[in-house]
This record gives structure tokens, sequence and C-alpha cells, in this order.
């Protein structure tokens, strides 16, 4: 396990050498005043009859709520009012899109690192669906690839324990995928937002 200095020295020089990359999740978009999927789920979770604050896996409860209303409508609508205005760029957000860093992944839904980035004066190639990866944004400064979804698109977005568990086998998180792998092998990462668990 390297040392936070070591790995400063590693990621300075990836920064040099233009091959660094972002890996964000959403303890990136949180303090943007976007909610956690705790809060997220909360009202769904109620009207099922369960206490969010006693679940731990949040996956399976929006997956439950799909299976008890036979469609994710509901979600998609929470998934579109809580990520469409109310986030604010916050300083992290702005650090990053000045840094020499031209490739970003995401599994965040909102829209904070590709409007900090062009903030920054970048023109940003978002890929979103696997249609988006077939095509290239010319003269490109950062490659944005937000392999869960989008909130302009909510009915495609990874939310439930299905679209977790079909991922890998769907066209397109085989293609999202293959290009993260990629990317994990020649580029150096920072992960950023991550807690490595469901809540």
């Amino acid at each position: 396990m390297a040392t936070v200095e070591e790995f400063l020295k590693v990621y300075s020089q990836a920064l040099a050498d233009r091959n660094a990359a972002v890996l964000a999740g959403a303890g990136l978009s949180i303090p943007a005043g976007l909610v956690n999927w705790k809060q997220l789920l909360r009202s769904i979770a109620r009207e099922i009859g369960l206490d969010v604050e006693r679940e731990t896996d949040l996956v399976a409860v929006a997956q439950y709520y799909y299976n008890e209303q036979g469609g994710r409508q509901r979600i998609n609508q929470l998934l579109v009012n809580e990520f469409s205005e109310r986030a604010k760029i916050t300083e992290n957000h702005r650090i990053l899109a000045r840094l020499p860093i031209d490739t970003f992944w995401t599994t965040n839904y909102d829209v904070l690192i590709e409007t900090a980035l062009r903030e920054a004066g970048k023109k940003v190639d978002v890929n979103i669906t696997p249609e988006n990866l077939a095509t290239t944004t010319p003269r490109r400064d950062a490659l944005l690839y937000k392999m869960h979804g989008d909130v302009s698109n909510p009915a495609s977005a990874v939310l439930t324990k299905d679209d977790y568990e079909s991922y890998s086998s769907s066209r397109r998180g085989q293609l999202f995928s293959t290009a993260l792998r990629g990317d994990l092998v020649s580029k150096t990462f920072l992960f950023l937002g991550f807690s490595f668990t469901s809540s």
C-alpha cells in the first residue's frame, strides 16, 4: 500500500505527463447539495413499508420498489427532481477542471463535472450511451465517461439491483467496462468520493 506522499509524487508525475485520470463517485457530488442514496430512496422506502435507516442494501430497496410497483417511473422522477437543478459546483470540481486531466470517469448522474470543465474553458466529450462511444468530439480537451447514466435519461440509469447485476452482460456495460479496463492499465487514477458501501 502506497503512502500518501508516494501517491502524490506518482500522481503529480502523471499530471505532468498528461497521463492522469479521475474516477468520481457520489462523495464528490454530495457537498454540492445533492442527496446520497439513503436520502434519494427515503420516500419510496416508506411507501413500501421499509425504514431506509435500517436497510443496508439500498440498491435492493430500489429493486424491491420496482418489483412492488411494477415499474420505476417514481424512481426516475426522484432522480430528475434531485439531480437536475439543486447542485452547485464546488471548489473541488473547479480544481479538477483546472488540472491537466483529460480523462474523467464517474458513476454519478449529475452534470457537475462537465459543467465545471466547460466553465474552465474546456471542450468536453461526454459519453453516456454505447452510441456516444462510437463518435468523438473533435478537438476535445476532456473525455468524460458516465458509466451509470445521466439525469437527462433517467430510464436508462443504473439504479436497481437488476441494473447492476445485468450491467456486465449488457452492451453498455461491456463497452464501458472494456474502455475502463484500458484506462486503468494505461493511466494513473485518482479515486474520489467512494465509501465502498451501498449507503
